[in-house]
């Protein structure tokens, strides 16, 4: 690694987001003078608790996700190194602090921003760079959905497909909202029912490059942002 890169983990909530993580921000990042990697909050703790197949999925409470980032930031005392989340509004568990206090008295947006504040304040580390998904990882995905239709091939997938594309078409992706039925995922699997959640939606985005998200998903690419001013040594790269 070279002497002028800084370092940067992702803390994730599961393996969707660990893939997406190292199929389209690690290679970005680098041309910005960051090393970055990725890791499944609360995995370890699933481990211990007999789940240790391959592919466990991490998740769980808040309180494992915290402990996971702190001993992370302990782990590495650099002043060079930086620790951001990537984690779904959508779903938060139930222990995450002021989940239910903070909520439809404002904007979904700002109730990401105010959470993110709470997370900042809970972790107490400059190092640290809270982000919380509006409303979660299939939004970025809902932002590139032509680029699913290469992952399929038969009419029932692609029907679907073409349907989702109709009913989303005058949203825009992270404002898709959060309930039950019409999250960004389960609008997804509702039209295709064979939509592969850890693979299909990364694949989609590394397809489409990060300019199309980027695009269409301001409080995604503010969070980008941020992460690219990180290092002063800066490369330019076609994404």
């Amino acid at each position: 690694m070279a002497d002028s890169m800084s370092r940067l983990i992702f803390a994730v909530e599961g393996h969707t987001e660990d893939n997406f993580v190292r199929s389209s921000l690690r290679d970005h990042l680098w041309g910005f003078g960051l090393a970055s990697s990725s890791t499944i909050v609360g995995k370890a703790k699933a481990a211990a608790r007999g789940n240790s197949a391959r592919g466990v999925r991490g998740g769980g409470c808040y309180a494992d996700w915290e402990k996971d980032i702190g001993n992370c930031l302990k782990d590495n005392p650099s002043r060079d190194f930086r620790l951001t989340t990537l984690f779904d509004l959508y779903g938060l568990p139930a222990d995450f602090p002021m989940r239910n206090r903070i909520a439809s008295d404002y904007s979904q947006a700002e109730r990401c921003d105010r959470l993110q504040q709470v997370l900042a304040d809970k972790i107490n580390d400059w190092r640290f760079i809270p982000y919380i998904q509006l409303h979660e990882f299939e939004a970025l995905v809902m932002a590139c959905l032509p680029f699913l239709e290469s992952l399929y091939d038969n009419h029932e997938q692609l029907n679907g497909l073409a349907s989702l594309q109709i009913e989303v078409a005058s949203l825009q992706p992270e404002e898709i909202n959060d309930s039950r039925d019409t999250a960004p995922s389960k609008r997804l699997l509702r039209h295709i029912p064979d939509y592969r959640k850890v693979t299909d939606g990364p694949d989609a985005i590394y397809s489409a490059g990060l300019a199309l998200v980027r695009n269409r998903c301001p409080r995604f690419v503010a969070w980008i942002k941020r992460l690219e001013s990180l290092s002063e040594t800066k490369v330019s790269v076609h994404i």
